[in-house]
């Protein structure tokens, strides 16, 4: 993940810490969630064929975001046999630990007694969806009783027509379904007539959805990874409006994002005009999502956009690389059209957000800026320490004096830079994925000679930070040992102290989760609110994707 989509995350983390409420963790006659301690945690979950555990902290910002959707899904829920239940992991401690629960909120799902980890959103409908599917064989079979139902089942159906059970087309879906079965409904139909009818001949497959025409038909030869890619292009609209409760749809398709903001609605109403047909023309290379600018403008800011609209940017999921569309010209079908195939073509270079490179820079730490980067980093002459850091990060402050002490320590190899680099002013211009940045503040270790990159992962004393210098380095370094000695208690970092953490919801990635054990955690959580509500009140009042 580039570095500069770090902040967008930690503030959409503290969005979610600061909003909703949980419910008494008394049992609630009006609830439908099943409250679990210790006396009838095991009876309950080997009664049910089916159920669903949340493992809690009563004070965490996730879970009370969580209680009202986790709530409305029991209710439903109830009516199939499928059960809901929560743990109060500050009241049950002991079987949290032996249910090796990692963070806050934690779902399991339970099968009969034997647990599994949920892998659904935390929205009511996904969460209904997936308990659903998990009621499901992989893949069903279907006849023509069963088949119009079925298709209306899930928001998402994948269908295949294939006579012959032995064939490969019937392996490799039924393998696809085992792989995705978390994420759509798969059935299979053995009858020729019931593919004619939906417009193909055996085999074939089609995917029934509850937008656009209702229905994508692939007629091509049916393989694991075609399959797999038709069918996650399929599950998205052409042209939808995202926002946060929909992101983690359409970041499963691995697919880039191409934005567009609007701030009316009659710009809205343009843009679908003008964009509708681009999108479907270029539907399974990129996701063209309209996105309200009065909501997320913060997220035009990470795209290197002017807060002027409508506005367009492309952005790459892999490496996060973003493409701004220049701003001095008209959204039009054509203008964007052209542009989206330059940028499937790979004629474009994206774009990095930069401060200017420093008239001088001769301080025991080297300033680094986006400009300059790839000539700095990887100059294969020099052992390269960096850290990247955001200005309203409480780490970041509270490493400094140590950072210091260490360039100053280490001044005297010529060999070697010990620099640090701004992640909120500044993108990563690389795309090694060793310096994709999840949180503050991140260290690396760029080697000379060979370029090779290692993240630091110990505590941020000034002891460690240099003997993972020696360890690392191409080109052994020197130092006075009294500078070593030469600081102050409180300048140490706990050793127990874990690197801020901001993962965005979409899975593809997991959604970012308070970390347990009670009142360390909380204090965690609070800073990083705090923090990231200050740069996002610095910023405007806006919402994050």
């Amino acid at each position: 993940m580039k570095v500069s989509a770090v902040r967008f995350m930690l503030s959409a983390v503290a969005a979610l810490a600061v909003s909703g409420s949980v419910t008494a963790t008394g049992e609630d006659a009006k609830s439908d969630v099943k409250v679990l301690t210790t006396e009838n945690f095991k009876e309950w979950t080997a009664g049910q064929e089916m159920a669903l555990v949340e493992f809690y902290a009563p004070w965490c910002g996730h879970c009370k975001s969580l209680a009202p959707e986790y709530e409305k899904a029991a209710t439903t829920l109830k009516e199939e046999n499928i059960g809901l239940a929560k743990v109060d992991c500050t009241e049950e401690q002991a079987l949290c630990e032996e249910m090796e629960i990692p963070g806050f909120p934690t779902l399991k799902v339970f099968k009969n007694g034997d647990a599994v980890a949920y892998n659904g959103t935390r929205k009511e409908a996904g969460i209904i969806s997936y308990m659903r599917k998990q009621m499901l064989p992989p893949l069903s079979k279907l006849d023509a009783d069963s088949l119009d139902k079925f298709t209306k089942s899930d928001r998402v159906v994948v269908v295949g027509f294939v006579e012959d059970s032995d064939s490969a087309e019937y392996a490799a879906l039924d393998a696809l379904a085992k792989e995705l079965r978390d994420e759509y409904t798969f059935g299979v139909v053995a009858d020729k007539d019931l593919a004619k009818e939906h417009g193909l001949t055996s085999p074939g497959v089609v995917v029934f959805k509850e937008f656009d025409d209702g229905k994508d038909v692939f007629a091509e030869d049916i393989t694991a990874d075609s399959l797999r890619s038709f069918i996650k292009a399929s599950s998205v609209p052409v042209l939808g409006e995202i926002s946060g409760d929909n992101y983690s749809m359409y970041a499963q398709t691995g697919l880039p994002f191409g934005f567009a903001f609007y701030d009316t609605e009659e710009t809205r109403k343009t843009l679908e005009k003008e964009l509708y047909s681009v999108a479907k023309a270029h539907k399974g290379a990129l996701n063209i999502v309209l996105i309200d600018a009065n909501k997320f403008a913060s997220q035009a800011d990470h795209l290197n956009l002017e807060r002027k609209w409508p506005a367009f940017a492309i952005q790459r999921q892999a490496n996060l690389d973003k493409y701004p569309f220049p701003q001095d010209k008209t959204i039009t079908e054509e203008g964007v059209a052209d542009f989206v195939k330059s940028f499937i073509d790979g004629e474009i270079e994206p774009s990095y957000k930069s401060e200017p490179i420093p008239e001088s820079n001769d301080g025991n730490v080297f300033v680094m800026v986006s400009k300059q980067f790839n000539e700095v980093a990887f100059d294969k002459t020099k052992d390269v320490l960096v850290e990247f850091y955001a200005p309203w990060c409480g780490h970041c402050k509270n490493l400094v004096p140590i950072y210091e002490k260490l360039g100053a320590a280490m001044k005297q190899n010529k060999n070697l830079v010990i620099a640090k680099m701004d992640a909120i002013a500044n993108d990563v211009p690389s795309s090694e994925s060793a310096l994709q940045v999840y949180g503050f503040p991140t260290i690396v270790f760029i080697r000379g000679e060979d370029n090779a990159i290692v993240e630091y992962t110990g505590n941020r004393s000034l002891e460690s930070l240099v003997e993972f210098i020696e360890e690392n380095a191409a080109t052994k370094v020197t130092y006075n040992k009294d500078d070593l000695k030469d600081h102050d208690e409180e300048d140490e970092v706990d050793e127990d102290e874990e690197v801020e953490e901001a993962e965005v919801e979409p899975k593809a990635k997991e959604e970012a989760k308070d970390e347990p054990k009670a009142e360390e955690a909380k204090e965690e959580v609070e800073e990083v609110t705090e923090e990231s509500e200050a740069e996002k009140e610095a910023k405007g009042n806006h919402d994050e994707l």
